[in-house]
Formats: structure tokens, sequence, C-alpha cells
């Protein structure tokens, strides 16, 4: 599948166009990007996107099936092919935020529902019902995310080396119906491939969930 991995910024100089996109939640940011591609009645989602920022600016990294359109006059796209080479045995750097969750089943009739549970927040409930102390959030942070993030190695090609787990946050999507709630780590570290097919497959359609709010893309080089 070809697809194509671009950096967008802000660019606009009309200061309430700046600020709809400093404000803008999930749901307006996903938008905004799905506006940057081909008008196509039948396509679905087909991208994934970071927000991070840059001095105080925002920047956005995608990675989609189609190549972006500059077409709104307030944002420079730069985009390339994306076509990673890889082998077993290489490692690599990478960055991913991500909405790392247990998923359980529920005393739901429908044998399909599942429950979401932040990690963070399992963790912290375990070292209650084991009346130990419960470490700084941080600390917690840590100790999940590492767990989590080494669980969706074994899933998608991957072994981690070395790891940081930081930027623990807890989000609210207001416009949705009902709210929709969920956490997101920041995960930066180096691992190595274990399984080529499995780890681009992964690349190119995301690890974890809500991918819709900017969740799931991991981002590789070479180290």
């Amino acid at each position: 599948m070809n697809c194509y991995f671009s950096r967008i910024r802000v660019t606009a100089a009309d200061p309430d166009k700046i600020m709809a996109i400093l404000k803008a939640d999930g749901y307006r940011l996903h938008q905004m990007l799905w506006d940057l591609f081909p008008s196509d009645p039948t396509a679905r989602r087909d991208f994934l996107f970071r927000r991070d920022e840059t001095n105080g600016w925002p920047v956005f990294y995608l990675l989609s099936s189609r190549q972006p359109v500059n077409d709104q006059g307030i944002l420079e796209i730069e985009s390339k092919p994306f076509n990673p080479q890889l082998q077993a045995g290489d490692r690599l750097g990478f960055s991913l935020r991500a909405n790392p969750v247990r998923t359980r089943k529920t005393e739901d009739p429908n044998p399909n529902k599942r429950r979401r549970d932040d990690v963070v927040w399992c963790l912290k409930a375990e070292y209650r019902e084991r009346g130990e102390t419960v470490p700084e959030q941080a600390e917690l942070a840590q100790q999940a995310g590492k767990a989590w993030i080494m669980r969706q190695g074994k899933r998608h090609g991957f072994e981690i080396h070395s790891v940081r787990v930081d930027g623990y946050q807890q989000h609210r999507v207001a416009r949705a119906s009902p709210n929709i709630r969920f956490s997101t780590l920041d995960f930066n570290g180096v691992l190595t491939v274990t399984k080529v097919d499995d780890l681009i497959r992964a690349l190119t359609e995301g690890i974890g969930p809500a991918k819709a709010f900017g969740c799931g893309l991991m981002m590789v080089k070479r180290v």
C-alpha cells in the first residue's frame, strides 16, 4: 500500500484562524486534517496523526494512504513517500503517543462488548488491593506504560530495548455523545525489529485505540 508521511505547520497570518487551531479538540483537528484530502464520498478515515508543538506553534505529523493537498491557505505541508526498508534485527529509535488500555469483558449480553480501562489507573488499583504504597503518578505511568508497550511489541513485531514513558494526560471530548474520555502516554525509546511485516502493519495502521484523536502513530528512525 502506498503511504505518505507529512509534516504540517501553521502559516496563517490571520489570528482567528490560528486560535481556532490552537483551541481545536480532537474532533475539530480530525476534520481539519480530513479536509486536506481530495473529496471522495466512498473514502473512510485513512490516516494517522499526531499533534506536537515547536516553539509554542502546533506541528502535525500525518501518515496517510493519500497525499494531502494544501488548498486552505493556512497550512504548510511537506510530504514524502513512506516505504520503510526494514529487516529483522534492525534497531530503531521510536516515538509514540498512545491511548494505553486493558480490554476486558463486561456483563453486557453482547458477547463482543468490551470495556477499556486506563492502564495507569489499573496499576494504581492493584497497588491498593495489595495494601502497598502507591508510587507517584510519574512512576506509575512509567511502570504501566512500559508493561503495555512491551505487550504491544509481542503483537506487532518488535522488542523494546529501552523506553521512557511520560506525558500522562486525561482527555474529555465534550462534543461526543456520550462524552468520550481517554488518556494518553508518550513513549520514546529504542526497539529491535523482530517481524518486519507485523511492524510495518503497525506503523501504517497504528497502535492502540483513539486513533481519531491523534493517538497510535509510531514514528521511527535508525539509530
